[in-house]
């Protein structure tokens, strides 16, 4: 015997009206999402619809997923939400629906309570307000008359796998989930986010911290460099901020670079395109310009809104000490591949290790020292120990609680490899 969910509050649809519905899904797909909930997985609304999805697949009928994965305060909002959704709908016009649908909004009405009262679903009500300056309130009243918040979140997606997505996402963020719409990917990276602040949060900072082939030291750059001894660096790789904020520190970082590193030797700077003319006038001070390398990121473009540009790749800046000293053959233009893209899990800013390394391996001499001014989560630090060079790395950063994460991180990959 079926199991009956707790929220399939309404009668089941009768033979007529359930082949009709399934006729529709055959004929046009899923119209109106599942609505499934992001702690328990279970189906709130869109019992039929699942039903008939399910036996058109079985009859090999191809249809697309299309699940909305909402997150509830609690059975009370669930309940509220149900009704909403489902109770008789009225037959108004369109035009009459939105003018009743925006009085009912300036009277702090939630979308699911409008929906029951003018008979449509909460999401037709949603665009009905789409084109209505009627902002929404902080909080609503439901069909209980109980103060809800307006907005709870939610993630809409196409299948299975991406509501299993979706639930990790909501789970991790927890409280800190804004109460909106999110796509799957931004909840992702808002979870990733979420996550790396807490872990930054729960590390006891450090100053120093040691491995096999490895070193790190907290502080400013140009004090740590300029405690080392000079001409004593085989090869200067870095990701600083691109921030307003650090466009003034580019000379300060060249001049320090230019001091510690062996005549010939390379400095590798990552950079954003937003300060790229500062950085290469400023780095140009104290280094010499070698080439120009860019790294094509096969994966979402960043938006420059400013210039409005679809940005698919990262700059890299080559200079060196003095005159250029070729080892090997370098490519200017590399290909990350999709399975390369960093996960982003040990800093927000972090880069993928699959193009750091091929810098290693090609401008760093066997067992030289490779160090990073600004070394965050130890990315680079990870990358020149995977390198056949098998150089020495020194990692510096201002944040001993970023240390602490690169410390940590440093150690698990060594444990890791030597398994």
């Amino acid at each position: 015997m079926a199991v009956v969910s707790p929220w399939q509050l309404l009668p089941d649809l009768t033979p007529e009206e359930y082949e009709a519905l399934k006729a529709d899904i055959a004929a046009h797909g899923l119209r109106v999402p599942i609505v499934v909930d992001a702690t328990s997985g279970e189906i709130v609304d869109g019992h039929h619809r699942q039903r008939a999805l399910d036996e058109l697949r079985a009859e090999g009928v191809k249809v697309g997923d299309y699940r909305d994965v909402r997150a509830f305060a609690d059975d009370e909002e669930r309940l509220t939400y149900v009704l909403a959704a489902n109770l008789f709908r009225r037959h108004l016009s369109r035009a009459q629906r939105t003018e009743l649908v925006a009085k009912l909004r300036e009277q702090g009405w939630s979308l699911r309570r409008i929906g029951e009262v003018v008979g449509a679903h909460h999401e037709t009500v949603r665009a009905d307000l789409a084109g209505v300056e009627n902002p929404t309130p902080e909080r609503v009243a439901g069909r209980d008359s109980k103060s809800y918040p307006a907005r709870r979140p939610s993630v809409i997606v196409t299948n299975r796998k991406a509501e299993e997505r979706a639930r990790q996402a909501l789970a991790t963020l927890g409280d800190d989930a804004p109460d909106r719409l999110l796509a799957l990917k931004d909840a992702e990276k808002l979870a990733r986010k979420v996550e790396w602040e807490r872990k930054y949060a729960a590390m006891e900072p450090v100053t120093a911290a040691a491995g096999e082939r490895w070193e790190l030291r907290q502080g400013d750059f140009a004090d740590m460099l300029g405690e080392m001894e000079p001409e004593s660096v085989d090869m200067v790789l870095t990701d600083p901020p691109y921030t307003t904020e650090f466009v003034s520190e580019w000379s300060r970082l060249s001049e320090a670079c230019a001091r510690v590193l062996k005549p010939g030797a390379v400095a590798v700077f990552y950079q954003g395109d937003v300060y790229l003319p500062e950085a290469m006038a400023q780095l140009s001070e104290h280094l010499s310009w070698v080439w120009h390398v860019a790294l094509v990121q096969n994966g979402r473009d960043a938006k420059v809104h400013g210039t409005m540009v679809n940005n698919g790749h990262r700059d890299l800046l080559v200079l060196s000490k003095g005159a250029y000293e070729p080892r090997r053959w370098l490519r200017d233009t590399i290909n990350s591949p999709l399975a390369e893209q960093a996960d982003k899990s040990w800093h927000p800013w972090q880069q993928a290790a699959l193009a750091p390394k091929y810098f290693v391996d090609i401008l760093c001499p066997d067992g030289g020292l490779v160090v990073d001014p600004c070394c965050g989560s130890a990315t680079f630090g990870v990358a020149a120990l995977a390198s056949q060079r098998r150089p020495r790395f020194l990692g510096i950063d201002v944040d001993p609680s970023t240390l602490a994460i690169a410390a940590e991180r440093l150690i698990k990959w060594q444990e890791e490899s030597a398994s």
